[in-house]
Order: structure tokens, then C-alpha cells, then sequence
């Protein structure tokens, strides 16, 4: 297998080696996948929300696979490596487009050594990426994770664009408090969505509801007669962002839910 060392320009990266955190570690159980990531936001995970001015450090786990074509049919070719190769945040109300680092934060690679770039993740191995820093500016930020997958034509590597999208990024002004539960705990998808949204792992007694950013509720229920999973209809709900809050024996778990008809 040919280890590919990659020198990107400083330009476009926003990934590091840093050690701003404990480094993160590739300890993720994919079971018996051939390949993955998590948090998968295909699935309806997203990464913890962050609060301005908090020191914040959340993990990107990734398990590579062997041939391109367990990431997609159409490149049925050896892989060789996989590359991170840059962040895209995309501001919800402004659209503007955002460079990780502008809102006080990075992506340190761990690679286990295997290769010369940190980012540079070889196949057949599972590695990780810890999202961390100190957010500076509140927002709800669309963020997708821009990578090269090389796979092998005829001995030679060659790079195919690939993206881990549909990730929604809170960074928060106000913490609600110490005693919130992780919002890992239950999981709202599609999201983005149109015309519905699932709710999955929610706790079995306590209160959700569903606003507007203005603060008006649109659905509440009681989970004390809810089953751990739900569906909620936003066929005529206006394009925007929704705040779901889950309070339950006195904790609050919040995420963002975004419309797009």
C-alpha cells in the first residue's frame, strides 16, 4: 500500500496537529461495516453544541475502507488513502460562507502516525479528528467536511472529490445550564429537511417542543405518553430555522432543525 504525503497549502487547510485537547481516539465500534463515520449526519447525528467563549472539543470518528466502492458503486477501484482536506461553514441566516477558524475554531487529525500529514488517513483503518477550540461567534452554521479519497487506476493514486455533509453546527451565546443532557442522547433527522423529521431516542418522561426563532411553539407534546421515537409533518412549515428543546427531570437538551422546501 502506497502512503501518500500530501502537502496542502495553507490556504485552504483548516485542519491541524495541534494538541489543543487531549487528542482524540480512534475507539469508535463500526461493528461489522466495511466503513462509516460518526457522527453520521445521514443518520441524524450531529456534533455537540458549542457555546461562545467555552472551550469546546467534540470527536469526528471515520472508519476507511479498502475499495472506493463501499463509499460509492460507481468507483469500483482499490483505495488508498483518504485525505481531510477542509471545512465549509455556510451561515443559516446570512448564507454567508464561513472558514472554521474565523469562529475560533479547528480540526486536529490523529492518524496514528501512519502518515507524514496528520489528515492523511490510509485504508482499512479506523482514525479520528477532534473538532475543538473556543467558539467567538454565536450562529447556526450548515458545515460539511471537504475530503479527496485517491484511489488506485492502474498503480497510480488518483484523488475523487467526496463530502461528509448535512451537518448543522450550533455555537450558542448563553449556556442553559450544567445540569443539560448531552443532545447525543436523542437524535432529529432529515435535517435539513422539508417535509418531516424524525425523533429518536427521546427520554420516556418530560416535554418537547418545537419553535420558531421568535419564540413561537408550533408542536409540543408530553413524552410521558410519547414513545422514544416520533414523527413531526413541517409540510407547512416556512422555510427558516425551528429551536427543539427536550426538558426532562429538570435538564434541557436543545438542537437546531432546518427547513428547506
Amino acid at each position: 500500500m502506497k502512503h501518500l504525503n500530501l502537502i496542502i497549502g495553507a490556504a485552504i487547510v483548516l485542519f491541524s496537529s495541534a494538541q489543543g485537547f487531549t487528542q482524540c481516539e480512534p475507539d469508535f465500534d463500526f461493528g461489522e461495516a466495511e466503513w462509516g463515520a460518526s457522527p453520521d449526519a445521514t443518520a441524524g447525528e450531529q456534533f455537540d453544541t458549542a457555546y461562545v467563549y467555552t472551550p469546546y472539543a467534540d470527536v469526528f470518528h471515520v472508519l476507511v475502507p479498502t475499495d472506493a466502492s463501499a463509499i460509492d458503486p460507481l468507483f469500483a477501484l482499490p483505495l488508498d488513502s483518504v485525505v481531510l482536506m477542509s471545512t465549509i461553514l455556510v451561515d443559516t441566516v446570512s448564507q454567508q460562507t464561513i472558514a472554521l477558524e474565523d469562529i475560533g475554531l479547528e480540526i486536529v487529525c490523529n492518524n496514528l502516525g501512519s502518515s507524514p500529514n496528520p489528515c492523511t488517513l490510509i485504508s482499512g483503518e479506523q482514525y479520528c479528528a477532534s473538532l475543538e477550540g473556543t467558539p467567538t461567534l454565536a450562529g447556526v452554521y450548515q458545515m460539511t467536511l471537504m475530503v479527496e479519497a485517491y484511489v488506485t487506476v492502474f498503480g497510480v493514486p488518483v484523488a475523487q472529490p467526496y463530502e461528509f455533509s448535512g451537518y448543522i453546527l450550533d455555537v450558542l451565546n448563553i449556556p442553559f445550564g450544567i445540569n443539560d443532557f448531552s443532545s447525543k442522547a436523542w437524535n432529529a433527522f432529515p435535517n435539513p429537511t422539508s417535509d418531516y423529521f424524525n425523533l429518536t431516542g427521546l427520554p420516556q418522561t418530560g416535554t418537547l417542543v418545537v419553535s420558531d426563532l421568535s419564540g413561537r411553539t408550533l408542536t409540543e407534546m408530553q413524552l410521558n405518553s410519547t414513545p422514544a421515537n416520533a414523527r413531526i409533518e413541517t409540510m407547512e412549515w416556512a422555510n427558516g430555522m425551528y429551536i427543539i428543546q427536550v426538558q426532562s427531570e429538570g435538564t434541557r437538551s436543545v438542537k437546531q432543525l432546518l427547513i428547506q422546501h
